[in-house]
């Protein structure tokens, strides 16, 4: 009896406390006009389709963008045979934002890397740096995303 009275507290107590997210449309200050995107590949698809989630259609700073991606994976180490021991994988974003007469406003780079170790399963190794490419895509999202919510 104690247990469920409390239960209710604390979810009347967390249901009042004022939660908003912190990335949404309805709170962005921009509206995305027009993006182009110079190498049209899957991951430069997701950066695009991330930022024009958050666009607003009554935003007071109409923006384009020009998005140029650009991703590569060095190997850093080889062991004694030669074969592959640790690699890096990079991407590399040039952002251009743009306002309704085409004006640069900014032109900037975002980049992002991270060092792994190579896995003998050739499918989970391609599992594996999926994930770390969607990681580092959402880093570069996110980044991108504060730089157009505080434009002036």
């Amino acid at each position: 009896m104690k247990s469920l009275l409390s239960i209710i507290l604390v979810s009347i107590i967390l249901t009042s406390c004022g939660f908003k997210p912190i990335y949404s449309s309805k709170n962005s200050n921009f509206e995305i006009i027009e993006i182009v995107n110079k190498n049209e590949n899957k991951n430069s698809f997701a950066i695009e389709k991330m930022i024009m989630s958050l666009s607003n259609d009554n935003g007071i700073r109409k923006v384009k963008l020009e998005i140029d991606y650009k991703q590569s994976v060095d190997i850093i180490l080889k062991d004694s045979k030669g074969d592959p021991s640790k690699k890096k994988l990079s991407i590399k974003i040039n952002l251009k934002v743009k306002n309704e007469k085409d004006n640069v406003l900014i032109n900037k780079t975002f980049s992002e890397e991270f060092n792994y170790s190579v896995q003998s399963d050739k499918f989970n190794m391609a599992q594996y740096e999926n994930n770390i490419t969607g990681n580092l895509n959402n880093k570069i999202s996110n980044d991108i995303i504060f730089l157009l919510g505080t434009l002036k």
